[in-house]
């Protein structure tokens, strides 16, 4: 088994390249079974990943950033079933491990436990060639994205109080979106009637820092949990916001603005180009295609810590 981390200095308000290079080091793994990799540019972690899965053997890629970092690792071992993917979440939001009940962040940090865990097989989405173990957005929460990096950069703002600040300041700007949607290639009432405020399908629940956009969103359930919410006034969406946050807007009767349900396809068409939000990373598509791919990759879940369960 070999074992492959790669890490971003980046991530995160403190550089711990060193630091975690120290404990993996510490860990005493054979030097044929172990490298360490630190990021110096932005898909240097895609391309090491990619490079490290074609040796063919069987080999656990663990991505030490944020959801950004683990994003592009996942992008380089796609396809390659001797890879597994492990998470060690040192960035400012982590969303993706907020998902497992089961485990704390500090679990999946613990380098020694992933190193032991046990691989689970989960589902992705796919969309123009790019992959989301997440949650793939569009509309305001695309808005909201582009601009959490200038509040990123105030003083003592953490990443979750960011995507909060960014949400009241697109709030005025980015409420309407003209998109007509078809869910499992039936078109989506809802779209054509009225313009959208925010669309998502998820894999996961969260992103935001620890906004639960799909509090039932199952990894491996074999779909994606499609959430729509129309636009709606200012005041209204105010009503909304804390119970989006909270994950108390799906299935809400107070909320008949907010619509759910489950496919395993989404397509989206605007007169342009449409901004598409795949776990943070914002690209621009024309008429956009999110698919569902079944059990597509292996994951790492720590070992359980045997204390904590006594």
């Amino acid at each position: 088994m070999r074992h492959i981390f790669i890490i971003n200095p980046a991530a995160g308000k403190v550089n711990r390249a060193e630091e975690l290079k120290a404990k993996i080091e510490a860990l005493g793994l054979p030097e044929n079974e172990c490298k360490i990799y630190i990021t110096r540019a932005p898909y240097d972690a895609r391309e090491i990943a990619e490079k490290e899965a074609e040796s063919g053997e069987e080999t656990r890629i663990y991505a030490s950033g944020g959801d950004g970092t683990a994003n592009e690792v996942l992008s380089g071992i796609v396809g390659y079933k001797n890879c597994a993917l492990g998470i060690i979440p040192i960035g400012s939001g982590n969303d993706f491990v907020r998902a497992f009940s089961d485990y704390t962040r500090d679990d999946f940090l613990d380098i020694e436990r992933m190193v032991k865990g046990k691989d689970s097989l989960i589902d992705l989405v796919e969309c123009g060639g790019r992959y989301s173990m997440n949650i793939v957005t569009v509309g305001f929460d695309c808005a909201v994205a582009c601009n959490v990096e200038r509040f990123k950069r105030i003083p003592l703002v953490s990443g979750s109080l960011a995507y909060k600040m960014s949400i009241l300041y697109c709030l005025f700007t980015k409420r309407r979106h003209n998109v007509h949607i078809w869910v499992d290639d039936k078109p989506f009432e809802a779209s054509f009637e009225k313009t959208t405020l925010l669309s998502l399908g998820a894999n996961g629940n969260y992103y935001g820092g620890g906004i639960k956009a799909a509090p039932l969103a199952v990894f491996d359930d074999g779909y994606m949990d499609f959430v729509h919410a129309e636009t709606i006034s200012v005041p209204k969406f105010i009503s909304l916001l804390g119970k989006y946050i909270k994950g108390e807007h799906v299935n809400n009767p107070k909320l008949p603005f907010v619509r759910f349900m489950r496919c395993k396809k989404l397509r989206y068409e605007s007169e342009g180009l449409l901004d598409v939000n795949l776990d943070g990373e914002i690209i621009s598509m024309k008429n956009p295609e999110m698919k569902l791919i079944e059990k597509a990759v292996r994951v790492i879940l720590p070992e359980k810590n045997k204390e904590a369960a006594l």
